[in-house]
């Protein structure tokens, strides 16, 4: 048995799931990394920039 660390595009993530239960392998553990674009945002809003809502609808509005 061997365990592989890999790093996968999200959109790619479904069909290595379908892949690996064809080969009867599993997934030991999951991890999500925020891409930089959501790190860049989620500076911005923690230094206090941006803007506050009260719904995603609200949001929704804005965009």
């Amino acid at each position: 048995m061997i365990t592989l660390t890999i790093e996968l595009p999200e959109e790619e993530t479904s069909f290595f799931k379908e892949f690996l239960s064809k080969i009867h392998g599993k997934i030991i553990s999951e991890d999500r990394v925020p891409n930089k674009e959501t790190i860049r945002a989620m500076k911005e809003l923690k230094s206090g920039k941006g803007i506050r809502v009260g719904s995603v609808d609200e949001l929704m509005k804005l965009v």
